[in-house]
């Protein structure tokens, strides 16, 4: 299906906004050719002709059954005077139209865009977790904001520019055709020719800003990145790095640009040159007409002539379109990319729509992998409710896939996961995830109030009362009453205003407040000072109570009274127990503990202690 028909569904609902903007074109520009006719009585008067001739053509019928009541060739003067008169009302009633056509056009494209880009962040949103790590944050950016306001373009030529231009073109061939068809089909020639000489100009241009818009997608994440990480590029003093990959990017789009802006001018020219010949070829045929065979009035001529130089404006400018529509559906073309790829809800294949957790989690013989690389191998384990289970390996072991696998953030490529016994790829994505709750390391804020931050994705399914009490266990409620609005302050932009712990308070809260019954945490108190660590350990004591928690460590010494430690390497499981047990086999684990505190000594802080 084409882009044109693509759109189609985005139009409907606004078709009468279109139907308006097409009927007032119309009518605009029959008034328009019609007004131009009437300077062929104009001067017919005026060089003391009958204002109407005799003869039986189209247009002067037309102009007979029209204005011939108000034409008296006796009165010049009030002749004269009458044609003046019809014109200034056509022109009024023209422009008008031209305006309400204007309004209903623009009105048509801004909703079309609203919703088109609607359609896009919506879609965004249900896409797999896959897709954000495979796609560079600028270009999804681009794709909901650039690409978008690139499309809308479409609608701009279509409904405002090309509609009109296409309605005066048709009106004006019409009148030409009443006053001579052969010199009428003589200048239509330009039509076949111009689609001829333009093509494949328009085949460059469509490749062409492909390219340049996944270019912009690319300069984009450049500034996304810096901005995001600023803090890393000025304490490496890398801002000389990272102004000449900006430089990079940059100057690849403006090459692209430069080269597109140099093919898409030569369409105006080339129009104008075609246009101007057949213009010139019908002046020479209509003066033959006149002064040799005497089968056509110099005042008609004098209108053939204007109405077919007052076409190539408009002409021109149609031509033109599809020159200037070709980055608009290059970026329509992205977009209907994004809206193809397969979401969450339309992949999922689970029927329950209740979940509900009261026995275990069993992994059994699990196996992941991204493609081609295996990330997890056989992993097989239960955890029931109530136990802590600690996931421990190095970098790229596969903890963080591991725990992605139980809300099906991914499905697994064999094996099952099963909840109280029924696999979890049977529960709708919804009712799965709403037994999980996660708490990582890197904070997620909202530019939002304190409230809305904590209460996130409920709306008001909390009272206020709720959102304190969960605020007060997390021990968060203190610096909160400090804050400027207290639960009515705007944290900003991923909550700068705030410090690690905070932020991290605020995430525990969230967690106590929606309460699940299975717990994935990233471990919540690394690189925080000792005070922070402090109120966030208890905060995390009390959100632990009753849950089954999978605790991604990253210090051992958190887990030692974990209920079951497992060992990954490579995506297997190399080692389970418990700390003492794992100590007491001198592998792996043994190994770890030893190179984070070269002895066996007492760990001062468990941050499981208070849960087992």
């Amino acid at each position: 299906m084409s882009v044109y028909g693509r759109l189609y569904p985005f139009v409907r609902p606004h078709g009468w906004r279109m139907a308006g903007a097409i009927v007032t074109n119309i009518f605009a520009a029959v008034l328009d050719a019609f007004s131009l006719a009437l300077l062929i009585p104009f001067l017919n008067t005026l060089f003391e002709q009958a204002p109407i001739g005799l003869g039986g053509g189209g247009l002067t019928r037309l102009l007979r059954s029209t204005v011939g009541v108000m034409l008296d060739p006796a009165d010049k003067m009030g002749s004269l005077r009458n044609v003046i008169l019809i014109v200034i009302a056509l022109m009024v009633t023209k422009n008008l139209l031209l305006w309400l056509a204007g309004q209903l056009g623009a009105s048509l494209q801004e909703y079309v865009t609203r919703d088109l880009r609607t359609a896009v962040y919506n879609h965004i949103a249900h896409l797999p977790l896959g897709y954000f790590q495979r796609t560079k944050t600028g270009q999804i950016l681009s794709r909901v904001i650039t690409d978008t306001a690139e499309t809308r373009l479409i609608l701009t030529q279509l409904v405002t520019s090309s509609l009109q231009n296409a309605a005066l073109i048709v009106s004006y061939i019409v009148f030409l055709f009443l006053i001579s068809w052969k010199m009428t089909l003589m200048a239509l020639l330009i039509v076949p020719v111009l689609g001829f000489v333009l093509t494949p100009i328009l085949q460059k241009l469509r490749k062409g800003n492909r390219k340049k818009v996944n270019q912009h997608g690319e300069m984009t994440s450049v500034v996304q990145e810096t901005v995001s990480g600023i803090r890393l590029v000025k304490s490496f003093g890398a801002e000389q790095v990272e102004e000449e990959r900006f430089a990079v990017a940059s100057n690849r789009y403006a090459n692209l640009n430069v080269r597109l802006t140099r093919i898409s001018n030569l369409a105006a020219p080339i129009t104008e040159i075609i246009g101007v010949s057949i213009a010139t070829s019908l002046l020479w045929l209509g003066a033959r007409q006149v002064l040799v065979n005497h089968s056509m009035s110099g005042a008609d001529l004098i209108a053939f002539l204007l109405y077919a130089l007052r076409m190539l404006q408009p002409l021109k400018q149609l031509s033109q379109m599809p020159t200037t529509a070709q980055a608009s559906l290059a970026s329509a073309e992205r977009l209907f990319e994004v809206l193809d790829t397969p979401s969450e809800p339309q992949t999922d294949e689970g029927t329950r729509t209740d979940a509900a957790f009261e026995r275990e989690i069993r992994f059994e013989h699990v196996g992941f992998s991204y493609g081609d690389a295996p990330v997890l191998t056989d992993i097989s384990f239960k955890a029931a409710k109530g136990e802590v289970i600690a996931l421990v390996g190095a970098s790229g072991a596969g903890k963080s896939t591991l725990v992605d696998l139980i809300p099906r953030f991914y499905d697994v490529n064999s094996g099952a996961i099963l909840v109280d016994g029924i696999d979890t790829r049977e529960f709708k994505l919804p009712a799965l995830r709403a037994l999980t709750g996660i708490v990582s390391q890197d904070t997620v804020l909202f530019n939002d109030t304190v409230r809305n931050n904590i209460a996130y994705g409920t709306g008001l399914a909390y009272t206020d009362e709720q959102v304190e009490a969960a605020a007060r266990a997390a021990n968060a409620h203190a610096f909160i009453a400090e804050l400027p609005e207290g639960y009515a302050t705007i944290l900003g932009e991923r909550g700068t205003r705030l410090s690690g712990g905070q932020r991290q308070r605020l995430a525990i809260a969230r967690a106590l407040l929606r309460d699940p019954p299975i717990l994935i945490l990233d471990e919540a108190t690394s690189a925080l000072d000792t005070e922070s660590e402090r109120l966030v350990q208890e905060a995390v004591d009390r959100l632990l109570r009753g849950r089954t928690v999978f605790v991604i460590a990253h210090r051992l010494s958190t887990i030692v009274n974990a209920d079951q430690i497992l060992v990954l390497e490579r995506g297997e499981i190399i080692e389970r127990g418990t700390h003492a047990e794992l100590l007491a086999a001198r592998g792996a684990y043994h190994r770890l503990y030893t190179l984070q505190f070269g002895s066996m000594s007492t760990v001062s802080h468990p941050m499981v202690s208070s849960a087992v």
